[in-house]
């Protein structure tokens, strides 16, 4: 009788233990389309701030003429990419191009007196950079849902459980 206790409690943890586990995989999924939803949600808030900063800058920066269409060129593909899942790798590639285009931009802004001068230009590129620190938070919880993702896909047994479950390989990291 002893032995039947025993050997159903341990039935029982392990039951429960493989219910966690695909728990832990269900709520690793929801966190991946979460996480993407505020990411793409802060590209278009910080793309859209980008605007204001751009109006400035073309009035001003004559010599980044070339750089502020680029960033309008980019800025235009990055928002004709649809945010789903299947877009993602497309979209957040596009979008490191723009930033890499946006940071010379900003550090071009030194060099021209009359936008340092200009108080709106500066609440704008505050505005920005406020959104810019957010951006990067959510690229963080983001990163990290893949990674808790990867880890639950790929570590066993809840390898064997998201096998079961057909759950698919999350987009790559930002």
């Amino acid at each position: 009788m002893t032995i039947f206790i025993v050997l159903l409690i341990l039935i029982l943890g392990f039951l429960a233990y493989m219910v966690k586990l695909n728990h832990d995989l269900l709520v690793n999924k929801d966190n991946i389309l979460r996480s993407m939803a505020a990411f793409d949600a802060m590209i278009i808030k910080k793309n859209d701030a980008l605007l204001d900063l751009i109006g400035y800058a073309q009035d001003v920066m004559d010599k980044e003429a070339t750089l502020i269409k680029d960033i309008l060129n980019l800025r235009h593909e990055v928002t004709e990419i649809k945010p789903k899942i299947v877009n993602a790798p497309a979209r957040y590639q596009k979008q490191a191009e723009l930033d890499k285009k946006i940071e010379q931009l900003l550090n071009a802004v030194s060099r021209y007196s009359d936008l340092n001068k200009n108080s709106t230009f500066q609440v704008s590129l505050q505005k920005f950079n406020d959104l810019n620190v957010a951006y990067k938070e959510k690229v963080e919880f983001y990163n990290m849902c893949v990674d808790k993702l990867n880890w639950s896909i790929h570590s066993f047994p809840s390898s064997i459980i998201a096998e079961m479950a057909n759950t698919k390989e999350p987009p790559p990291k930002y």
